[in-house]
């Protein structure tokens, strides 16, 4: 919960270069942005400018969340106070179309990237509103940037993929599967505080480990494997995402030139990253690095080097060749060059970053291994 988030949409250049009176929000990361935890049920929120309806938040929810979403909202007196909640009527699906025809709105905003065409014509038959706008860029600019509130969730949340990835590293053996270290991984963290995954976990080992999206699977650890372990926690709604690359057990010499070269190149690009900087040229920079160090092998980095991480784990912006993003202060992304070698293996390395005027701070402190 925060006003600085609201203040962050509500100054939005578009509300006033094309006079939009309010936004329409339902996509539930959205939801989540805005009032600061997630609700289950489907739930509308009305987001007026500060001129329009006294600058009144309408929150829409059914009675299975009503209870806890005032709870919530409450712990916060300031956000408490412009945030109207809005119980929906059982047994009267007009309710909330009929609340919003009597502000007599002319053009509202809405989240054109998530709305199904049923729904939209739904609200063009049914509300007195002659204009509607696309205006998804209003709330993905303002998630751009974190606030502190969201760094040091982000921060927790990056804590408990640390201390999953601790528990692989301690407890893996030969014989061992993908999926059983995994479930170690997820267990710990859940213990440790973690409400799930940020995404499935990857634990990738052998032949497996030079497929980018490898999935987990029943495969055995085996002696001299590479093991790729990609890993993210999700706390109070915000992401973490890490990946660490190791060798389990026989040191042989291609593995261990390809390990260090990924690490080496994910430390370059901590090395030079700072604001202002574009996300292409970023991602050019360690493209470059790889080719000019082994230049069969650079050719294998098929992916971008990285992406913004908050309440999705894939937002924007993105560090890729054709990406016209600008990092700015404390956007928060992720660094993860990697290598895929049919027949060898892959390496991958990723930390979650808070990106500053003159550099970088690291969410992500688990240990790096060089060969």
């Amino acid at each position: 919960m925060s006003i600085e988030k609201l203040n962050k949409i509500r100054s939005h250049e578009a509300f006033f270069e094309n006079d939009i009176e309010a936004l329409f929000l339902i996509k539930p990361q959205n939801i989540t942005y805005v009032l600061g935890f997630k609700i289950e049920s489907d739930t509308f929120i009305l987001l007026p400018r500060d001129d329009m309806n006294d600058g009144k938040v309408m929150v829409f929810v059914n009675a299975l969340e009503i209870d806890q979403v005032k709870k919530f909202i409450e712990q916060d007196k300031e956000f408490s106070k412009v945030i109207n909640l809005i119980l929906i009527p059982g047994g009267k699906p007009k309710f909330v179309q009929k609340t919003i025809n009597k502000f007599g709105f002319n053009k509202i905003g809405f989240e054109e990237d998530f709305v199904s065409v049923k729904k939209f014509r739904e609200w063009k038959d049914k509300l007195n509103i002659p204009n509607f706008v696309g205006a998804t860029n209003i709330i993905l600019d303002a998630r751009l940037t974190k606030t502190q509130d969201e760094i040091e969730r982000m921060q927790k949340a990056a804590n408990l993929g640390d201390i999953g990835f601790k528990a692989i590293f301690e407890s893996i053996k030969e014989g061992m599967t993908e999926e059983e270290l995994a479930a170690e991984a997820e267990y710990e963290m859940r213990k440790a505080g973690s409400e799930g995954t940020s995404f499935d976990t990857i634990v990738a080992s052998g032949e497996n480990s030079a497929f980018p999206h490898a999935k987990t699977s029943n495969k055995k650890v085996e002696d001299g494997d590479i093991v790729i372990v990609d890993i993210g926690a999700r706390y109070s709604g915000y992401c973490s995402d890490m990946t660490r690359t190791f060798i389990f057990g026989k040191i042989d010499k291609m593995k261990k030139n390809l390990v260090n070269l990924v690490n080496q190149g994910q430390k370059y690009a901590l090395e030079n990253i700072k604001a202002d900087l574009s996300c292409m040229e970023m991602d050019k920079l360690v493209r470059d690095y790889f080719i000019e160090n082994n230049k069969e092998w650079g050719k294998r980095f098929i992916h971008s080097l990285g992406h913004g991480v908050g309440i999705d784990i894939h937002e924007n912006p993105y560090l890729s060749p054709v990406s016209e993003e600008t990092l700015k202060e404390f956007m928060i992304v992720t660094v993860e060059p990697g290598l895929y070698i049919p027949g060898l293996g892959g390496a991958r390395t990723e930390d979650q970053i808070v990106i500053k005027k003159n550099g970088y701070f690291s969410l992500t402190h688990s240990q790096k291994y060089y060969y």
